[in-house]
């Protein structure tokens, strides 16, 4: 039991911005009877701990990936948007106290708005999402809607898993909340997939050996929770590998387990982080942060998550 502290150590990414954690409804006052009538587009969920709330640094990305696209990701992509609501645990009293508290980045007003630096676990860093919108931005303008809800430092055994998990209600609850802001804007959302970033938090003893059955369940409830809004239908589910980081110290396991669940359906992916060369030993320079991916590799990481989805898209 003296390892978890380690866990939440190296999974956390800081302290982003705070703000009311309660979940806001739409603002939007329009009469649906008037809306404009948008038409159908496809939302992608995006989920994990810290590698998908985002805790790469944006200051790298000029070297990484050059200036122009640095620019391009500063300015954003007015044809992607994003609704997110990024969390972090924290623990306030010390790491013998309960986690009782969350600090969170979440878009404005909970509303969707153009993915952009910044949407990770505070201003100044970012997730996924920059990697998916560069991939997919021009093919699927104003097609396409991103919801991210993640929490860095959490495990799907005791943060994700069971019906009662706050976090688990939470994140159920926002896909909802941001599905009908959809709705009332006049589009008609469908879910099409569920990248999922994760299991970090689960590489420790008691942990990784029931990643397989606790990931079956965790999906399971997550497809029936929301299939109404993915049409009737199992939402395609995405799933990154964690890092060889020196912390997961059962990464190989929770990996293998990973790719076991993709192999049991058409509908389930499994992407090899490791074998794409994804690396976290980069950044910041001079204290390598070894949890998280560097830009290079966050950016990637999103690309690789639109390349897996992309087949499920409307065409």
């Amino acid at each position: 039991m003296l390892l978890f502290p380690l866990i939440f150590t190296a999974a956390s990414c800081g302290t982003p911005k705070e703000s009311n954690p309660s979940i806001e409804p739409s603002n939007d006052t329009s009469s649906t009877s008037q809306v404009e009538d948008l038409g159908p587009v496809d939302v992608v969920l995006i989920s994990g701990q810290s590698n998908a709330v985002g805790c790469t640094r944006c200051m790298y990305l000029p070297d990484t990936v050059g200036m122009d696209k640095y620019d391009e990701y500063f300015e954003g992509y007015d044809s992607i948007q994003i609704a997110y609501d990024c969390w972090t645990k924290d623990w306030p009293n010390g790491y013998s106290n309960p986690a009782t508290f969350y600090s969170q980045n979440t878009s404005r007003k909970n509303n969707c708005v153009k993915v952009a630096l910044g949407q990770g676990n505070g201003q100044e860093t970012f997730g996924p999402e920059i990697g998916i919108a560069d991939s997919l931005h021009e093919k699927y303008a104003n097609k396409l809607f991103l919801i991210k809800y993640a929490c860095g430092a959490s495990n799907l055994k005791d943060d994700w898993l069971g019906k009662k998990s706050p976090m688990y209600l939470r994140f159920i609850d926002y896909v909802k909340l941001q599905m009908n802001n959809l709705k009332d804007k006049g589009y008609k959302p469908t879910i099409k997939a569920f990248c999922w970033m994760q299991g970090e938090g689960d590489s420790y003893p008691g942990y990784h050996s029931v990643y397989l059955e606790n990931l079956r369940q965790f999906v399971s409830d997550v497809r029936n929770d929301l299939k109404e809004l993915a049409g009737n239908k199992d939402m395609a589910f995405i799933d990154a590998g964690i890092s060889s980081y020196s912390e997961w110290q059962y990464y190989r396991e929770v990996n293998n387990a990973k790719a076991a669940f993709a192999a049991e359906s058409s509908n389930n992916f499994y992407i090899d982080t490791i074998g794409a060369g994804l690396h976290t030993n980069q950044e910041p320079h001079g204290d390598v942060d070894g949890a998280h991916y560097d830009s290079e590799s966050q950016v990637q990481l999103g690309k690789l998550f639109a390349q897996a989805f992309e087949p499920f898209l409307s065409k």
